[in-house]
């Protein structure tokens, strides 16, 4: 006889195959409905083999099997490590951390609870929503700092002290609540200031050049993106400006729509609209509407493209809604269009026409951009 939490899980369960089959815009486009229902099946057997963190990975399992990057489960977290990680070309570090943990700060990580960081790596990738390597590199780093995530995946058996193993020491770090989560490094490079600002701007003197950092496409508290545009086409008439770079490499989403008036503005403006003068740059971030942003870019003016390969494929499921777990409250989000920017959907990323990597250097030794 099944337990009242057997029950609850297979009611999730179920709820969660019922309305991703109906609501999703075509859930077996990389799947086959019956690897689908094995996968649903197989969860609902051995749900009395797992505990709570542990099913919000197992779900999270399956979900990410689906293979499209905007189909996921919002994983509900409350214990971080009070450290940041990077992965640059030479391996994963750690870029920011609290004030009790600065002795490791820049250093390269080797393994978190005596898995190496391979490993950690391949059991990551079973349960995040991506379609390219690129934005699989950006979203491991988050899961990674999530100790629910760490123990799901048996990686750590505590959710409250996990091991840090480093080039150079080995660490207890004891975890924070997502409230005390606080970095006590003040000082970074210009591409990851200001993170919680959707658009903002900075003449850099020395180059003669003024740097927009688009990191959101939704508006930002009481001042809105058409605003903040309207100050940024103030600022370059005023000051004859006409060498800019438009930074999107962060950018995660939201309404493409919003940045059509600076697009607008730059597309008619000669001076700024060639080669030599107009820049932007994406990354593993740049992904959904701040994807179609990019596209738009190259597509409707003479912008040479910097960066990494997009998060975003060019071809892909969007348009996102969300559905809620009905006893555990998770919540879902899957596609409800197909977008399609390009003629050839084998292409993973938009590509950029010259390669632009971060470097742990640029935090080391606080480089611009």
């Amino acid at each position: 006889m099944k337990s009242q939490w057997e029950e609850k899980w297979v009611e999730d369960i179920e709820f969660l195959r019922e309305n991703l089959i109906e609501k999703h815009k075509n859930l077996f486009f990389n799947i086959s409905r019956e690897e689908f229902d094995s996968r649903i099946d197989k969860l609902k057997s051995m749900i009395g083999d797992f505990d709570y963190e542990e099913m919000k990975v197992e779900i999270s399992r399956v979900v990410a099997s689906i293979g499209d990057a905007h189909t996921s489960v919002a994983f509900p977290a409350n214990k971080y490590l009070p450290i940041k990680f990077y992965w640059f070309e030479d391996g994963i570090y750690i870029i920011r951390t609290s004030e009790a943990y600065k002795n490791l700060l820049f250093k390269k990580v080797i393994a978190i609870e005596d898995v190496s960081m391979d490993k950690i790596l391949q059991e990551l990738s079973e349960i995040i929503s991506f379609e390219n390597e690129y934005f699989f590199k950006a979203q491991s780093m988050k899961y990674m700092q999530v100790a629910e995530v760490l123990y799901g995946l048996l990686i750590s058996d505590s959710v409250d002290n996990i091991k840090i193993t480093t080039e150079h020491n080995t660490v207890k770090v004891k975890t924070v609540n997502i409230s005390e989560l606080r970095y006590s490094d003040n000082q970074l490079p210009l591409y990851a200031r200001r993170s919680n600002e959707n658009l903002w701007y900075e003449y850099l003197e020395d180059i003669e050049e003024l740097y927009i950092k688009y990191n959101y496409c939704r508006e930002d508290g009481n001042i809105k993106i058409s605003t903040k545009i309207v100050e940024i086409i103030d600022f370059i008439e005023k000051n004859s400006t006409y060498k800019i770079t438009i930074d999107l490499r962060n950018n995660l989403g939201g309404d493409s729509r919003l940045l059509e008036p600076l697009l607008c503005y730059v597309k008619n403006n000669p001076r700024i609209n060639n080669k030599e003068n107009l820049k932007v740059i994406i990354g593993r971030e740049t992904f959904s509407s701040g994807l179609l942003n990019a596209y738009e870019f190259k597509f409707e003016t003479n912008c040479v493209i910097w960066g990494e390969p997009s998060g975003g494929k060019p071809n892909c499921y969007g348009e996102i809604l969300r559905f809620v777990l009905p006893n555990s409250k998770f919540s879902v989000s899957y596609s409800t269009r197909y977008y399609k920017l390009i003629d050839d959907d084998s292409i993973m990323s938009l590509y950029p026409d010259k390669t632009l990597h971060e470097k742990i250097e640029d935090y080391i030794n606080l480089g611009e951009i």
